[in-house]
């Protein structure tokens, strides 16, 4: 009692550990852009291998066992058809996975890609389909997408499907007929869907004559492939129990949640002196005259004795250096760096954690390690033009880091990313009441519209004036 608990970020599902999963997804989208292609791939509970391993009168909700193991096979599997190069993306930079639960009780995975060569509009209809295959051409591919890949029928021939909100589907189905695949203009892809008298195919289905209006878009070679329900269609199993015995098991048979291609070392900023340090009653005394160096006191250390380092921000230093027995190390393996002897680059990146701008000096600092190559101390980084100055804060304002608030927009562009409009507002709050902001006006207006996306959707969802919200 009166003691505070915290769940570290080791917590599986924590609210640090997904913090955490969620930094290292950004640190991609600064080295790589934005992912090429969003894929979701939900476990089928009539796959041959699970059917045929249950037991007389068993249904796949009665052995969560069989349904996890397979599941993670079959990911297993996509993940390396994604990443082989040329098999159907061609060559990618890299990748990244998390497996979660709903109301169906059966795992699902999203999984983000970063394409070596970025998709064109002429190149969409080759990776993606949202229409009814030709029966006669591929009669296996349209049975599959006819039973896993069809939203609804909702609306008004079901109001009562989960996806229908005063009587309108919340996912905009039925599309419209397109003839071509065009580029919409919120940036995503409206997919050709052509109509019956253009060449569409259609079935019926429980009385209800479907068309291309209501496929999920789907990759024909991964359906194909794999024979997988998309997210929208599994409604088989809602009961709420199913979604924890589903996810237990998966968690005792220790399959990963999150997976990533490449890793993310994770870079630690702190004060001089104030690192953390572990200690028990019986190493105190060790711990405080020798405490083990941290990976910036380890950057300094690197600095003062190679050169090559000297070149580098301290993001930059996992990609040329391991991380062992708390100092830096060149790798082994990897392309050789010209120039430099005995220098290889991998591929992995460098992540310094976060720090909240109320963290008024640690955050200066942390800025200053984004921008200052090669320091030597805590000291150097305050070193302007051989002038050491008293705080962090005030060397970066001797480096113009500070002049008409480039940190606050560096912090929204960052928070931008990946941030919800409420957090960002949230955050700009705080600016504006603890943060030394010198034109909040002119920082409203370039960001203004991330932080209103959500009330433009929700006002423009019920037919109001966007322009007028805004204004």
């Amino acid at each position: 009692m009166g003691k505070m608990v915290v769940l570290p970020s080791s917590f599986t599902g924590g609210p640090r550990y997904m913090h955490e999963q969620t930094q290292d997804a950004m640190t991609y989208v600064r080295h790589y852009g934005r992912p090429d292609l969003f894929i979701t791939f939900t476990c089928n509970p009539k796959w041959p291998e699970i059917t045929q391993l249950l037991s007389e009168g068993q249904q796949s909700h009665d052995r969560h066992d069989i349904v996890a193991r397979v599941f993670n096979v079959k990911v297993k599997h996509m993940i390396k058809l994604l990443t082989v190069p040329s098999i159907i993306f061609g060559d990618t930079r890299c990748h990244m996975y998390t497996i979660e639960w709903q109301k169906s009780g059966l795992p699902h995975v999203h999984i983000l890609l970063w394409l070596e060569e970025k998709m064109r509009p002429e190149s969409i209809d080759q990776i993606i389909c949202a229409e009814l295959p030709d029966p006669d051409i591929n009669p296996d591919l349209y049975q599959i997408i006819k039973t896993t890949m069809v939203h609804g029928p909702c609306g008004s021939f079901n109001l009562k499907s989960p996806c229908v909100v005063n009587g309108k589907c919340t996912k905009n189905y039925p599309k419209e007929f397109l003839k071509e695949t065009q580029t919409g203009d919120d940036g995503y892809p409206k997919y050709r869907r052509r109509s019956p008298a253009d060449g569409g195919k259609t079935f019926k289905l429980n009385g209800v004559e479907i068309d291309n209006r209501w496929i999920v878009p789907y990759n024909l070679v991964l359906s194909h492939t794999f024979g997988a329900h998309d997210l929208d269609e599994v409604t088989n199993y809602q009961a709420g129990r199913y979604i924890s015995s589903s996810e237990a098991v998966w968690r005792i048979f220790r399959f990963p949640i999150h997976d990533r291609f490449p890793s993310v070392m994770h870079l630690a900023v702190h004060l001089e002196n104030g690192q953390r340090i572990y200690f028990t009653e019986q190493d105190v005394v060790d711990k405080v005259i020798n405490p083990k160096k941290t990976t910036p006191m380890a950057f300094f250390e690197l600095c003062r004795v190679d050169d090559f380092a000297k070149t580098l921000l301290y993001v930059e230093v996992p990609a040329y250096y391991v991380w062992k027995n708390n100092r830096f190390d060149r790798r082994k393996k990897g392309k050789v760096v010209s120039g430099y002897l005995g220098v290889k680059k991998d591929q992995v990146l460098g992540r310094v954690y976060t720090v909240h701008p109320g963290n008024t000096e640690c955050y200066h600092l942390r800025l200053l390690l984004h921008e200052i190559r090669g320091p030597t101390s805590f000291s150097a980084l305050k070193t302007v033009d051989g002038v050491i100055h008293p705080t962090f804060q005030a060397a970066c304002r001797a480096l113009g880091l500070l002049e008409d608030d480039a940190n606050w927009y560096r912090t929204l562009d960052e928070a931008c990313i990946s941030d919800s409009p409420y957090k960002i507002r949230e955050l700009f709050a705080i600016m504006l009441v603890f943060c030394h902001v010198d034109d909040p006006p002119k920082l409203w207006e370039k960001y203004r519209n991330y932080f209103s996306k959500d009330i433009k959707r929700e006002v423009k969802r019920d037919g109001g004036n966007v322009e007028q919200v805004t204004t």
